[in-house]
């Protein structure tokens, strides 16, 4: 529960816009940290290849598990983000991250790897991720949490774009075991900072949401969290919304992972250097950053659909793109494909997030949220599997890469269906 709020004393609604950005910042720079790390084990992924030796569907594994940890921890991260609030449950992240990165260090065969990076950190990106994150910012802004969230989900771009380059100038310098201590400590320190940044709702120092009128002053009345009871999880259980939702978050991994994951091996395999190839997933973190403020602001103008069928698109054109790079001879195509696919990836996050918010709302919209995560997990996990399972039995990235053009096709189709109520509404209120 979450504790009770001091009084809004005079001059507290030019406070409520600073401080809320001041949370939107902070959630920013966690899914900067958290998701960076992350992603960069596509680094980590060739470095730990050339030493071990192992296969590109087992080096793939710690990955594919980590999704199905984060699959499972979601209906909890929810509940526990609806109980003790968002701030406990992302500092429970940081934690399991610094923990899960120094083991990490220690690695020596391939099921220490699905220990420590797959349950241990893939539980850190959970606690500190979307579900948490989601939660954080629908208490904090009421108006554009389109826009709001896709400003914050872009710390994931910009993550990747500093950390992916990093972690391979750091892997060159100081060996892949060295490398993640030096990510740990990275995380801990920030962990450290948030903890005394970060308040789970505007009540808890005497303001009001982003995008709500704040009441007179008065000294002798104090602002509580609204009655708010929306949307029960049986409810949401009982729409058809909540289910293509479900396999939404099931197909998008499905066309995004078996990129994400293997480009790196993928360039360095048709002649790319590991440094060249680390940057462009670097400048594909980065345009994926734009891409989800872009598309993010694009949903709350122009309606969720809408900026899902044209992220989508760019998605498509971005593998087109790196499915025509066949040797190291050219690499101009590679800024078009990282242009592309950088501002289709991951764009649907913050639309799904903002469509989620916008459906069921109230105080279970993080265990709704949770559930709804599942099917992330669950398309996630074997997303980066099939990858490099199918390379093991061809020698090729290309079909895995096939399959997962045609599994973003879905995805428009399954958008249409989940935003018609959203649509229904907007017109009946026009």
């Amino acid at each position: 529960m979450n504790r009770p709020s001091r009084a809004v004393e005079s001059g507290s609604a030019d406070r409520i816009a600073p401080y809320a950005w001041f949370i939107l910042l902070q959630s920013f720079l966690i899914t900067a940290l958290v998701f960076g790390i992350w992603f960069s084990f596509g680094v980590f992924f060739v470095a730990m290849i050339q030493d071990f030796g192992w296969s590109r569907g087992g080096t793939s594994m710690p990955f594919a598990i980590g999704n199905l940890v984060q699959a499972a921890l979601s209906p909890l991260v929810g509940f526990l983000s609806d109980r003790w609030g968002p701030r406990r449950v992302i500092l429970i992240g940081f934690v399991l991250g610094v923990a899960s990165l120094a083991a990490c260090s220690q690695v020596q065969t391939l099921w220490h790897l699905v220990v420590f990076f797959g349950f241990g950190f893939g539980s850190s990106v959970i606690f500190a991720g979307p579900v948490s994150n989601t939660a954080l910012l629908s208490r904090w802004f009421i108006r554009k949490r389109g826009a709001i969230i896709g400003l914050a989900f872009a710390g994931m771009g910009v993550g990747v774009k500093i950390l992916g380059p990093l972690t391979q100038y750091l892997i060159l310098r100081v060996g892949w075991r060295q490398s993640f201590l030096y990510l740990a400590a990275l995380l801990g320190a920030y962990g450290v900072l948030a903890y005394w940044g970060l308040r789970s709702t505007p009540w808890e120092v005497g303001l009001q949401p982003y995008g709500t009128m704040p009441p007179r002053p008065s000294p002798t009345i104090a602002t509580t969290a609204p009655a708010e009871t929306g949307w029960s999880v049986r409810q949401a259980l009982r729409r058809r919304e909540f289910w293509v939702l479900f396999f939404v978050q099931f197909l998008i991994p499905l066309g995004i992972f078996p990129i994400s994951v293997h480009q790196v091996a993928y360039l360095v395999d048709v002649g790319f250097s590991e440094v060249f190839a680390a940057a462009i997933l670097g400048h594909m973190g980065l345009m994926s950053a734009c891409g989800r403020v872009g598309f993010g602001s694009l949903s709350d103008r122009l309606g969720r659909f809408g900026g899902v069928a044209l992220s989508v698109l760019c998605s498509q054109i971005g593998i087109v793109v790196l499915l025509l790079v066949h040797d190291a001879s050219v690499a101009w195509p590679l800024y078009l494909y990282a242009l592309f696919f950088g501002l289709g990836y991951g764009a649907r996050g913050p639309i799904v997030s903002a469509i989620i918010a916008d459906l069921f709302p109230g105080r279970h919209l993080g265990t709704i949220y949770g559930l709804i995560s599942i099917g992330h997990g669950l398309g996630g996990a074997l997303g980066p599997w099939y990858g490099g399972y199918i390379y093991d039995r061809v020698g090729a990235y290309k079909p895995a890469f096939v399959l997962a053009l045609f599994s973003l096709v879905g995805v428009i189709g399954c958008f249409w269906v989940a935003t018609r109520r959203l649509s229904q509404q907007a017109n009946t209120r026009s």
